[in-house]
């Protein structure tokens, strides 16, 4: 979840709601549209998690009345439609309201409209949008999270597809009792990438509150130790929900040993550590062309030493052939002067 481009679409009034009694109205929340409404949300909406959201604490079997008011700044009457969705983790980090039509199972289902989910402004008007949120009872401590959304429909035009923008403000609820958090990691896995080793791993919140965290890879071996920062950070995981991260390691060593670990803050002091994928590195290439240049060296040098010695066999021969024709000579013309040649 992001904040939209131009600041938030939606102001709280009062603060947080407490355990109030049934249909208490809590506070009033405008949501203003028409000028600063330019952009559709980049998953099914837009939540701002800092501000501008609606917040209960609620007992189970408790319910809550609350209201929006939505302002038409454009000089054209607008049509909004109103609903209220379960928010869940979206795919590289963060939140997004579920799309109207799918199944709520929490805030979603529990957040009611009191009044018409279609509501048409006037130019430069505001209408208000009244809601119920009723928690069911036997609900299970922990927090839960919702999104009140806004949306406005754009007709087609010359063809092209309709669009829709959302405007989706955080319904964060919390049910009292014991607060359990519990965090998992699942294998921690690598592959090479960008001449380095890039590293994922999942995140899951088996807990009943909210996860706000920032994960790292420890890194070990070599002269030091060294940390790099798992990506998305700060971001939030719901209960029940996961995200998965990346932390990509450069300057590797050609030779050397590395042990890495993914780790996230588990509560308090504690964190949470994956797997150790333990990496060897060995400057393979040198070392085939190493070997490969003294296999080529020493083929010849047994080359060249196997035509020398042929070499020298055929002049060993040789001289021996020529001191036979000398023999063989001498023999059939003696000198002249040789008392034996009569």
């Amino acid at each position: 979840m992001e904040p939209p481009p131009h600041g938030p679409c939606a102001r709280p009034g009062a603060g947080r709601a407490g355990s109030a009694g049934p249909r208490a109205v809590a506070h009033s929340t405008k949501i203003r549209c028409g000028r600063t409404l330019r952009r559709a949300g980049r998953a099914h909406g837009l939540t701002t998690l800092t501000g501008g959201h609606f917040g209960y604490a609620l007992k189970a079997g408790a319910r809550i009345e609350d209201s929006a008011v939505i302002y038409n700044e454009s000089d054209e009457a607008r049509t909004f439609h109103v609903y209220g969705a379960d928010v869940t983790n979206a795919a590289g980090g963060g939140l997004a309201p579920a799309q109207e039509g799918q199944k709520m199972a929490a805030v979603g289902a529990w957040l009611k409209l009191d009044s018409e989910a279609t509501v048409t402004v006037r130019p430069k008007s505001r209408a208000t949008v009244r809601f119920s949120l009723a928690v069911p009872d036997g609900t299970p401590p922990g927090s839960y999270l919702g999104s009140l959304v806004t949306a406005l429909r754009t007709p087609a035009v010359s063809g092209s597809v309709n669009t829709e923008t959302r405007i989706a403000r955080l319904v964060e609820l919390t049910v009292p009792g014991t607060a359990d958090l519990q965090v998992s990691l699942t294998e921690l896995e690598h592959r090479p990438a960008g001449g380095g080793e890039e590293f994922t791993v999942t995140v899951r919140n088996t807990g009943n509150v909210l996860y706000t965290f920032a994960g790292t890879l420890n890194i070990t071996g070599g002269s030091s130790a060294r940390t790099v920062p798992l990506t998305p950070t700060g971001i939030y995981v719901i209960p029940g929900g996961s995200a998965t991260l990346t932390g990509r390691v450069a300057d590797l060593p050609a030779l050397g040993r590395r042990a890495v670990t993914a780790t996230v803050p588990g509560g308090g002091a504690k964190t949470v550590d994956s797997n150790t994928v333990r990496l060897s590195f060995f400057p393979w290439l040198i070392a085939v062309l190493t070997v490969g240049g003294l296999l080529a060296l020493g083929l010849i040098l047994f080359i060249t030493r196997k035509r020398r010695r042929a070499w020298l066999r055929r002049r060993a021969e040789e001289r021996v052939a020529l001191r036979a024709l000398r023999r063989k000579l001498r023999a059939e013309n003696p000198p002249a002067d040789d008392p034996h040649a009569r």
